[in-house]
């Protein structure tokens, strides 16, 4: 049966209607679709951030506690958190275990900012402050790290040397691709420790030994999750 104009015209207007009320609720659960994913992403990047700034609170903390283990009533507790601070960002900037850092500072000075080497004669040796660094080795690195030093006085001021000290011993290690090698040259030298291995002869591996010693007891002191 063939239908009029006029139901033709009838049957597009309803068509064109049911398109357009099916079009506007499709718009509608679109809309609120895209809201829903909108709310969850940003729940999402919250969770997020709130896990980044968790794992770095606890890695903080960690770092503080391990400092506060060393240095114990020596620093100011600005002072401390200033080395904290300087602390954590080597550890991220440079990829460096922080324990270690604080392993190398209680063997060599027990934490004591004015600290000074002694030969075992009872002669000066040069070393100075936290890290126990010389004025000639914290000239060589004091300005990749930005630091520019007046005179040795300046390696009894904590962040300083913490800063330089930390420099050198990344330099140590990027020169000779082994840890052991790094921590035997920043205690009797480079120029001994080369001597030593281009003739073979049996490394002294006391220093090194203590330094891993402080490792393993900081470390179990720091992450035991019951202080």
């Amino acid at each position: 049966m063939r239908l009029s104009i006029f139901q033709l015209i009838l049957s597009g207007i309803f068509t064109t209607v049911f398109v357009s009320v099916i079009f506007v609720s499709w718009q509608g659960k679109n809309a609120k679709i895209k809201e829903l994913n909108s709310q969850i992403f940003a729940v999402q990047t919250k969770l997020n951030h709130a896990e980044k700034v968790g794992t770095k609170a606890l890695a903080y903390a960690r770092v503080s506690r391990g400092l506060d283990l060393i240095v114990g009533r020596r620093l100011t507790a600005e002072q401390k958190d200033i080395l904290t601070e300087r602390l954590y960002a080597i550890s991220i900037d440079y990829k460096i275990d922080p324990v270690l850092i604080l392993a190398v500072i209680h063997q060599e000075s027990k934490g004591n900012p004015d600290a000074r080497g002694y030969y075992t004669s009872g002669v000066e040796s040069g070393a100075l402050g936290l890290m126990q660094i010389k004025y000639e080795s914290a000239l060589e690195v004091a300005h990749t790290v930005g630091i520019k030093l007046n005179s040795s006085k300046d390696l009894f001021v904590p962040e300083i040397n913490l800063m330089v000290g930390t420099a050198y011993l990344l330099r140590l290690i990027a020169k000779y691709k082994d840890l052991q090698h790094a921590l035997i040259a920043y205690n009797i030298g480079l120029g001994t420790l080369d001597a030593r291995l281009k003739t073979g002869d049996a490394l002294p591996t006391r220093y090194y030994n203590r330094i891993m010693q402080n490792y393993i007891f900081l470390s179990k002191r720091i992450f035991n999750d019951k202080y």
